[in-house]
Order: structure tokens, then sequence, then C-alpha cells
């Protein structure tokens, strides 16, 4: 029972069920019962799948069946489309009153009416999105983030300065869920030693201005980049999580379920809009202009661009609402080249972890 109350309302249990996993895996199922508040036999479930179906196995399961005896043949499909075409502004119910079609008055005639576009898409309402806005604003600062990566050479007006400048391919992207602000860097490749760089360098930046890295959460997809490669064993971490899950940092780090980037919705919004705001509009003479233009940018979505879905405020309008002591240069951390901190990377043995001095660009 207290499984159920726990994952009941979680937007995201495929995160809970593969720590749960995980857990159980390195201590064992009677531990993993405990420790998550439910059976052996929900744990033995759980990792059953795991094994059987990787990741795949964590998500929830279809509970439609496979054959519905009363679904409307295709024939009967086909009668439907032609005599909506034949009366546009006919509804459901009078199609049955006066053709008498099979199907259920609502259900699945409209269904089938709907399926082949012949009817007129109500005005989206954005009640899920502005609950979502309530939530964000009840959040602490950098309480939870979203972490992505962006292949920048699909943009056509970006690739030949890509090319004939040498600039970085992959974006590496931060977005703060509580007041949307961002952070970026680049590098040529996508791997996770670049991530766990770009985390790093973040990280060692939130400490210098204050911020307890214990209390925060980090999402991420599955990619190679976050995770390591899947054949790895289960209990080796991937440079990235190492460095959010060090003994200085203690970053929770949370993965959505595969195929679900929707979860990832905050920071993919931020890449559509610096594709269409930054790469697809400005030209570069060379890299030094560069990374100007993007830290340029950078400083106006923080602190001039205004959110529609945030009560038309700016990342740091919505900061001062919500705490007086934070430092508003919190929010000003330069885009970089990764590449130019592999040389601060130190063993871990001497230095206890990477240490990564902020640099100075301007």
């Amino acid at each position: 029972m207290e499984y159920y109350l726990i994952i009941k309302d979680m937007s995201n249990k495929f995160n809970y069920r593969l720590r749960m996993v995980e857990y159980a895996l390195k201590y064992g199922k009677s531990q993993a019962a405990r420790e998550c508040k439910t059976t052996r036999k929900t744990v033995r479930k759980w990792v059953e799948r795991f094994r059987q179906e990787g990741l795949e196995g964590l998500r929830d399961k279809k509970k439609a069946p496979k054959y519905i005896p009363h679904k409307l043949k295709p024939e009967d499909e086909t009668r439907i489309v032609e005599l909506r075409q034949k009366h546009p502004s006919w509804g459901s119910r009078r199609l049955i009153e006066r053709y008498k079609v099979k199907g259920s008055n609502g259900g699945s005639v409209n269904r089938v009416i709907k399926q082949n576009h012949l009817i007129k898409p109500k005005r989206k309402r954005w009640r899920k999105r502005k609950d979502l806005s309530e939530l964000k604003k009840k959040m602490l600062f950098f309480e939870n983030s979203q972490i992505d990566t962006k292949d920048l050479a699909d943009i056509y007006q970006y690739w030949p300065f890509m090319k004939n400048l040498g600039l970085p391919r992959y974006e590496y992207t931060l977005r703060e869920l509580s007041v949307g602000a961002s952070f970026y860097a680049y590098a040529d490749e996508n791997n996770s030693t670049y991530a766990s760089l770009f985390a790093q360098y973040v990280v060692e930046y939130l400490k210098s201005h204050g911020i307890h890295t214990d209390k925060i959460i980090w999402q991420t997809d599955n990619g190679s980049e976050f995770i390591g490669s899947v054949k790895k064993k289960i209990n080796r971490l991937s440079a990235f999580q190492s460095a959010l899950g060090g003994m200085e940092n203690q970053i929770v780090h949370g993965r959505i379920p595969p195929r679900c980037s929707y979860l990832q919705g905050d920071v993919e919004t931020f890449h559509r809009i610096v594709e269409d705001e930054l790469y697809e509009v400005e030209g570069y003479d060379n890299q030094i202009e560069f990374l100007g233009k993007a830290y340029a940018y950078q400083l106006y979505f923080n602190y001039i661009r205004r959110n529609r879905y945030r009560d038309n405020k700016s990342p740091i309008e919505l900061l001062k609402e919500k705490s007086l002591r934070i430092d508003e240069n919190v929010l000003n951390l330069p885009p970089i080249r990764l590449e130019s901190l592999l040389h601060f990377c130190y063993n871990k043995v001497s230095q206890g972890g990477y240490h990564v001095p902020i640099p100075v660009l301007f």
C-alpha cells in the first residue's frame, strides 16, 4: 500500500522504478523492498522486467485489450467518412439518426471523424501549462533543472560557419525550472567527458554564489553522454553521473523514460528559441565573435527577454521575487568551449574530483 501511495501521483514513475531495480541489484530484493516500502514480489517484478526488456521494461504497459469485438469494421468507417464529407456540419448524433450508421454517439463515430481530420480542432487550452507554471513558482531557485544537448549541424544557416571557421557542433544546455534561466557551453563532440565538464563548470559557479548543490535535482534523458554505454554494468557510473554524485556535489540525477522527450519540455523549448533567435540570424567572422554573440544572447535571455508563459517576466525578475539574498550575477555564466577545460582536470585521487576554475572571457 505504501508503494502505491508513493507512485500514484508521480509524473515520472520510471525513475523511481529504476532506482528500486538498481538498489535491488546492489543490496538484494529484501533490502530494496524495505527501502521502497513495498513487497519483494513488486521488486522481483521490476527486476525481471528490467533483465528481460531493459529500460523499456520499467515503463507502464498499455492496458487496452488487443482485440476489441465491437470495434467498427473498415467498411463502416468508410461510410462514416463519406457521409461526413457530404454533410460537413453534421455531428455524430445526426449521422446515426439519419443514416443509421453503426457506432456510438460521441464515441466510435466521433473518433472516426476526428481521425480523418473532418472536424475543426478546438483552440488549445493551456490549462496544463498554466498548472505547471504554478508548480514552478513554488520551486526553490535551482531546486530542479533539465540538461540536454543540441546538435547544431542540422541548422543550415549555422552549418557553413561551423565548417569554415571550426565552430562547435554541440551545445550542452542546462535550464533551471523555477525562473527559466539557461546556461550553455559548446564542444565538438557529444560524449560523457564533455557532459561531465559542463556539469562541473556549472556546479563550481553555483557554489561560488552560495548555492548548496546537495539539495538540487538535474534531469536528463538516457543519452550515452549522460548514462554512458547501455552495455555497462548497472552499478558503474558514467563520468557525468560521477560529477553529479560525488561527495562534494551530491546532486540527484533524474532520468526520463525512453522516447518521452516531452518530460524535457523546458530545455527543448529553449533549444527551439535559441535556434530561432541566435543561430538562424547571426553571422560570424571567427570563434571569438561566435562566443561573444552567444554570451550576449545568454545575457539577453536571462536578464531581458520576457516569457509570456511566466507572467510575461524575465528570469531575473522572477528571481528577484523569489529571493533578495541571491546575487543577481548568478545568472551570468559565460558560454565557453569545453575543450578549454580539459587541461584543468586533475586526477581524482590527488584532487578529490575535477578542479574547474571559472574562466574570464572578457
